[in-house]
């Protein structure tokens, strides 16, 4: 596989994973990480290990941030690492108290490093910023 192939391959993947995200469609989502995912987030003390721990977490701040949507700003890839820069915009339910009361509008912007094995998500860190 040549390196623009894995750049192609990465490029996809990143906008599969931001599809099946701004969709709500948790089971594709879930897909596209193994059995074994971690998931980190420092700002916040989030780690998660686990496919079904991650997803369940994501499935839990949709009915924070309902409309939520992701916008990929960039993509850097190196071999089986993807950095996407994305803005995350929404309105808060006002179901977690960290967040905006409800009605109010929930911006952020994120840098996900991904880190692939056998064409699935192996660890998702976010730092938002």
């Amino acid at each position: 596989m040549t390196s623009n192939t894995v750049h192609a391959d990465a490029e996809k993947l990143a906008h599969e994973w931001l599809s099946a995200y701004n969709d709500q469609d948790f089971d594709r989502f879930g897909t596209l990480y193994t059995d074994d995912v971690t998931y980190t987030i420092s700002a916040y003390q989030f780690a998660f290990h686990g496919r079904d721990a991650f997803v369940g977490h994501i499935r839990e701040y949709a009915a924070a941030v309902p409309d939520r949507k992701l916008a990929i700003k960039r993509i850097i890839t190196d071999g089986d690492t993807l950095a996407l820069e994305t803005d995350f915009t929404g309105t808060s339910s006002g179901a977690v108290p960290a967040l905006p009361p409800a009605g109010e509008p929930v911006n952020a912007r994120f840098c996900t490093i991904l880190e692939l094995r056998d064409g699935k998500i192996a660890s998702q860190a976010d730092y938002v910023g």
